[in-house]
């Protein structure tokens, strides 16, 4: 992260944080009230990096200005880059292993996820479990019904929100190939690789790392829409 005070801010905070204390200020409420659109977890961080860039109460207008600003450099930034999986060390752009657990390691707000089968071998079962634990932090994972161990997931996780896909009116099983990854409502990595060793390790895999809010968000509320219909919640049986 930047040294630089206000550039930190910029860094650290999300489009929705930013544009969230932006209208609070600028409605006249003290930093104070303002901060309450950040993560309790993050607040205090936040808090610091506004008091070092001198950003407050006394010259609202400034910080109102740097907070719109933040959140219209996110909301506009869009970055794609390939990442591939190959056996050994063949693959030379970007490593799509790496890249899941680094973005998941990394969450600040929220981690949403979907994948097909889902085996306790891969090294994403300890990530998103130290990932669900974290303060402040929504893990959503979405797996297909018959493929996965919903049911051990939720157990390995009880913090986690675990969906595992529905059977249809008709008696037929919903099958749930998607395969991907959201962190913080901004950045989406799209994936071939299922979250297993074979697909971690031994294959070759290839995935696209989007940095888009509203793709990231259009994903997240598409899969949010399909509850109770194609996606049924697991609960942790007792």
């Amino acid at each position: 992260m930047s040294s630089d005070p206000t550039s930190a801010l910029g860094e650290y905070l999300t489009s929705a944080e930013a544009s969230g204390m932006a209208s609070m200020l600028a409605a006249g409420e003290q930093v104070k009230k303002a901060l309450l659109e950040v993560n309790a977890s993050r607040r205090e961080h936040v808090q610091g990096l506004m008091a070092a860039a001198s950003l407050g109460h006394q010259d609202a207008q400034r910080a109102v200005d740097v907070l719109r600003a933040i959140a219209g450099a996110k909301s506009v930034q869009r970055d794609i880059t390939p990442v591939w999986t190959m056996p050994g060390n063949e693959a030379d752009v970007g490593h799509l292993t790496s890249q899941f657990h680094t973005l998941v390691r990394g969450a600040r707000l929220a981690v949403t996820c979907a994948t097909y089968n889902f085996e306790p071998t891969s090294q994403m079962w300890k990530v998103l479990r130290e990932a669900s634990e974290q303060p402040g932090v929504q893990v959503t994972l979405y797996v297909d019904g018959d493929k996965a161990d919903a049911e051990k997931i939720k157990e390995q996780m009880p913090k986690a929100t675990v969906y595992r896909s529905a059977t249809l009116a008709s008696g037929k099983q919903v099958v749930s190939h998607a395969k991907f990854v959201v962190i913080d409502h901004s950045v989406l990595l799209l994936t071939s690789a299922n979250f297993s060793y074979s697909a971690e390790n031994r294959n070759v895999e290839f995935g696209v790392l989007i940095t888009d809010q509203g793709l990231a968000e259009s994903v997240e509320n598409l899969m949010f829409s399909k509850h109770g219909v194609l996606y049924e919640a697991v609960k942790r049986l007792t």
